[in-house]
């Protein structure tokens, strides 16, 4: 079957219930602007080596050269009564339809859901929406100070194929590598059905005390204190 994604995304809800993805829109900006304002998402390595912008309107600018044109997800946590909450983004930054092969990037999760499995939970729906679109091969590129992302990609059943060196350069004028990782359709099956039965069993266990905690943040992203 050959790649056929479409001009506008769906919306996917997630395995669980916990979240659900729609296309990213203008009305998405100033929350993930409130994200991206926590040291901890730069410590990572986002931005592609971009600074870090120094002002909100920088941030909002810099958003939009990053995501306007994209096919990119907004996802919203849906376990709250006063209505879903913004928890990040993730999307396609690169599809070849002729090789079957897309890149997947743009991906910011509020560190409020790390440690829950919410990328994982993200990435099932996303992934199965890809592969049953046609893709045979789903890639992504990570900066290498990013252990947390590669951690989580290795999990959810992504090879890494190696490294790119002196990949792009920094606002600095440093270089920096990229750790490039992939995932085939014929590896998708058994992966999902593995990070799946993990979802479940966590949301039995720990995520129920975990996600106690995110009612008492406001809808305008305000940060809880974090301890990972």
């Amino acid at each position: 079957m050959a790649l056929q994604l479409p001009g506008i995304l769906p919306a996917l809800p997630t395995v669980t219930g916990r979240f659900v993805l729609t296309p990213f829109g203008n009305a998405d900006v100033e929350p993930l602007a409130s994200i991206l304002s926590n040291d901890d998402v730069w410590a990572q390595g986002y931005g592609n080596g971009a600074p870090r912008p120094a002002t909100h309107g920088e941030l909002v600018r810099y958003i939009r050269r990053r995501y306007d044109g994209l096919p990119v997800f907004a996802i919203h946590y849906t376990g709250l009564p006063g209505g879903p909450l913004f928890a990040g983004t993730t999307g396609i930054t690169e599809a070849h339809p002729s090789f079957d092969r897309v890149k997947v990037g743009r991906t910011v999760i509020n560190p409020v859901f790390w440690g829950t499995r919410a990328n994982h939970e993200v990435k099932v729906a996303m992934f199965d929406w890809l592969f049953a679109a046609g893709a045979g091969r789903i890639e992504c590129d990570v900066d290498p100070r990013n252990e947390r992302s590669l951690r989580s990609l290795t999990r959810l059943g992504f090879t890494i194929e190696g490294v790119r060196r002196r990949s792009s350069q920094r606002g600095d004028g440093t270089w920096r590598d990229i750790t490039v990782l992939s995932l085939l359709v014929e590896e998708w099956p058994e992966a999902r059905e593995r990070v799946v039965a993990a979802l479940h069993r966590d949301m039995e266990r720990k995520l129920v005390s975990h996600e106690s905690g995110i009612g008492q943040r406001t809808y305008t992203g305000e940060m809880l204190p974090l301890h990972h």
